[in-house]
């Protein structure tokens, strides 16, 4: 009885530490899946915008400032969204698959650096579709529309920055804290249990399921 105790409390242990984990892969999972799906949006924009037709008699250097930035928001997007679709279907099969307790660990990990890596490239990526679409009503209208076009872009563009920095502000904490727990893992369930043989005396049920957990 004692030692079923004691399995018990050390499986369930490690099986709440595992659902703390699973909290954070399901936070990273949802941030990449809003990455991808207004990136997807943002390079279809890009690319409808390359197929603009520019007229010859424009400046050559305004033209491959639109180009260059066009093509930067598209290549921002894209890569976005290919890692990003590639974390949400590798991740969750990384971290129930592997062999122990420890993929989970590793998955959330990756996850996280990648999370941090993906959220610059779409910043990166939405400043050139902005400048892209600023500069295309430059190729395309008159000074007088042009002007007044992009003063509008600029005022929704300062509000966007100071809308976002307040938020982030509000929710995001100074400190981050990990759901990892740093304790020795039970490399073998039977040998804690004091049965050198991996085997519960007595019972002959063998301990072999919990090794790793």
């Amino acid at each position: 009885m004692l030692q079923a105790n004691k399995a018990t409390v050390v499986t369930g242990f490690h099986k709440n530490t595992l659902e703390v984990r699973k909290m954070e892969l399901d936070y990273y999972l949802m941030v990449f899946d809003k990455l991808s799906s207004i990136s997807s949006l943002l390079a279809g924009f890009a690319s409808s915008a390359l197929m603009v037709g520019i007229p010859r008699r424009d400046n050559p250097y305004l033209v491959t400032l639109f180009l260059l930035s066009t093509g930067s928001a598209l290549g921002a997007h894209l890569l976005v969204v290919i890692v990003t679709t590639m974390c949400i279907m590798w991740g969750p099969g990384h971290a129930l698959r592997g062999e122990d307790a420890s993929y989970v660990d590793n998955a959330v990990f990756i996850l996280d650096t990648t999370k941090t890596s993906m959220e610059k490239f779409f910043i990166f990526g939405l400043i050139c579709y902005f400048t892209s679409s600023i500069l295309v009503v430059w190729l395309l209208f008159d000074p007088m529309g042009s002007v007044t076009v992009s003063v509008i872009f600029f005022i929704i563009l300062a509000w966007l920055y100071c809308k976002s920095v307040r938020i982030a502000k509000k929710l995001l904490p100074p400190k981050f804290v990990s759901g990892h727990v740093k304790f020795n893992r039970v490399s073998n369930l039977g040998h804690l249990m004091g049965d050198t043989s991996s085997a519960l005396h007595g019972d002959n049920v063998s301990a072999n399921f919990a090794t790793n957990i």
